[in-house]
């Protein structure tokens, strides 16, 4: 079947159809049902490193990679990945998993939920998430789980809108006039406009002091090792993702290879008392280059030490030309801070940040937005 008769849902017979788990085998047809429903693919060695080096997956050896669904001529016309992960919370680990990189062709949509559910229940984790879900996955989440009352929507963070500085004027407005098909002659004297607004309003002026504790880190060395220690006896009553020195080489891997990374610490002598993540996740289709605070985290619980990590982030997307720095998505203590930066905001698409668990205990304690730290690195979204 083509790829044209697979989108023409008039002339196919889709209620034939099978489900299964994904293995190695299935990623040239993965890679193809992502690439003709509009998402980024990765490379195989990469995507088949969410398993083979995830320091999870060796604990649930029998937990599926995900499912596809197929077509009576067994042609992979949908597909989730599920990825191994672990969350600390009072005192215990939390059994994890994430889905990632969900494409279903438009005549086979109707089998979406069944797809989910093949991944969504008790036998694969104690809490399960979706940081990354699309529009028309999130609502199928928002109705789903309100009415089985096994999770919803985070309690905390501001995921409907999303807070950044412009840090190339010129690129940023270039990226804009293009996307609407307007002449890049515009772009001149709207980010001229944009500069002058932002320069009266002192937008970056809070970015031009240095930090003499800061420093630039270009691996994860034991010192993340013993900050997540403490991290943990720090905020005890937080449900913390895994930030161990094996699982953040895991999850930086490529990115990090690609250098589409920046990691930079607050240290006291040799110490890491707070550090901060940044990640390249440009927008392709707008010509759009970005950089996003994926995680921060401090044994200070003021989270006034964000700042010198987001100074410095801004003049080194100066330095490189990119055209934005991005931060959103923090419980509300550590967006306070962020917002006080005068930031702009632009509103996202939908609610992107769903949890699930099947137990009534823990989703009572799951219920309370105080519980909560959550961030890019959660789940998938910047694997």
């Amino acid at each position: 079947m083509t790829t044209q008769s697979i989108s023409n849902p008039g002339k196919t017979d889709t209620s034939n159809v099978s489900f299964r788990r994904v293995c190695f085998e299935d990623y040239e047809q993965i890679a193809a049902l992502q690439k003709r429903n509009g998402l980024e693919t990765k490379p195989r060695d990469e995507w088949e490193h969410l398993w083979t080096h995830n320091p999870e997956r060796a604990k649930f050896p029998d937990w599926p990679m995900g499912f596809v669904i197929e077509n009576e001529q067994k042609q992979v016309v949908g597909y989730t990945a599920w990825i191994p992960l672990s969350y600390h919370f009072e005192g215990r680990e939390l059994s994890s998993a994430s889905g990632w990189g969900m494409a279903v062709d438009i005549p086979y949509r109707g089998h979406t939920p069944a797809l989910m559910r093949r991944v969504v229940n008790p036998e694969t984790g104690e809490f399960l998430l979706d940081a990354s879900a699309k529009p028309n996955v999130a609502r199928i989440l928002d109705r789903t789980l309100e009415r089985k009352k096994i999770g919803g929507r985070i309690p905390a963070g501001d995921w409907d809108n999303a807070w950044f500085w412009i840090t190339n004027y010129r690129g940023f407005l270039g990226s804009a006039v293009a996307s609407r098909g307007l002449p890049q002659v515009l772009s001149y004297p709207g980010a001229f406009a944009l500069w002058l607004r932002d320069s009266f309003r002192g937008g970056h002026s809070w970015a031009k002091r240095n930090h003499s504790q800061l420093e630039v880190c270009s691996a994860f060395d034991a010192r993340f090792d013993e900050f997540w220690e403490e991290l943990k006896r720090t905020y005890p009553k937080r449900l913390l993702a895994t930030r161990s020195k094996e699982v953040l080489q895991w999850h930086f891997r490529y990115a990090m290879a690609a250098n589409k990374v920046w990691i930079v610490a607050i240290t006291d002598k040799s110490r890491i008392i707070a550090y901060s993540i940044f990640r390249r996740q440009d927008n392709p289709k707008l010509n759009l280059t970005r950089m996003r605070l994926i995680d921060f985290q401090s044994l200070n619980p003021d989270n006034q030490l964000v700042i010198p990590t987001l100074a410095w982030a801004l003049r080194q997307c100066q330095r490189e030309q990119i055209h934005m720095l991005e931060a959103y998505g923090f419980r509300a203590d550590k967006q306070r801070v962020i917002n006080s930066l005068s930031p702009l905001r632009r509103p996202l698409p939908a609610w992107c940040f769903f949890y699930v668990t099947f137990s009534p205990e823990l989703k009572r304690k799951l219920q309370d937005p105080e519980v909560w730290d959550p961030s890019h690195f959660d789940g998938d979204e910047s694997l």
